[in-house]
């Protein structure tokens, strides 16, 4: 499921937006051809009918219009993938998983795609895997401030005095890959049922395009390639 609703405020419009000549739908678009993953409907949802029109020109179905009570800022994303989920097991059976792949992310590779449906396939324990990108921090260089502007270190003060060597990094949510059984979906697991697999992601495929900051990094990016 690609999700992309009309109503961005951080960056109006930016899912037909064209990123080097093509909008920046088109590029999760073309990552999920070129993934040929098999037994798979890729499926747009979206409130807006230019996007719909723009999606269906990139190869991807757009088999309804989202309600507009699903497409406002409070909406989730686990809202708007049961809704999609409601429409797949009505008209194309109950899929094994589902797949979210934001437009906001134009970097993640063909490859990302079939890595992580292999990783669910291949660990059957876990209900979920997801992109993560490592933020090169420990909790050992991460800080609380107050009101005052006063620093407390998240973990204490025996993580400051622990060495570098011996603290693992920390990892984060790159909002590039979520996949989820449909089973933990429908059970409120979410995109983050407990045990998910993490499937590592460089800094430019985890590259989230939110802002116009974020839209010039990503033009440099695909100017450079």
């Amino acid at each position: 499921m690609v999700p992309a609703r009309g109503g961005s405020k951080g960056l109006p419009r930016k899912n037909i937006r064209l990123l080097a000549g093509k909008p920046l739908i088109a590029w999760t678009a073309d990552a999920i051809r070129n993934a040929r993953l098999e037994n798979a409907v890729a499926v747009l949802s979206t409130d807006d009918e230019e996007i719909a029109e723009t999606g269906r020109r990139c190869g991807l179905d757009v088999p309804f219009i989202r309600p507009a009570e699903l497409a406002t800022d409070e909406a989730s994303a686990e809202s708007v993938a049961l809704h999609a989920l409601d429409w797949a097991k009505r008209h194309a059976g109950v899929p094994e998983a589902v797949m979210l792949l934001q437009p906001t992310s134009p970097f993640r590779p063909p490859q990302a795609i079939v890595e992580a449906d292999a990783l669910l396939r291949t660990h059957r324990d876990s209900d979920g895997v997801m992109g993560v990108r490592s933020i090169h921090r420990t909790l050992r260089t991460l800080f609380r401030m107050d009101a005052a502007g006063r620093l407390e270190a998240l973990a204490g003060d025996e993580a400051l005095r622990a060495r570098r060597q011996e603290i693992e990094p920390l990892y984060t949510p790159n909002g590039a890959m979520y996949v989820v059984r449909t089973a933990a979906l429908e059970g409120g697991k979410g995109f983050f049922p407990p045990g998910c697999r993490a499937m590592v992601m460089d800094a430019v495929a985890s590259l989230d395009v939110d802002d116009e900051k974020d839209w010039r990094i990503a033009e440099a990016v695909a100017e450079r390639d």
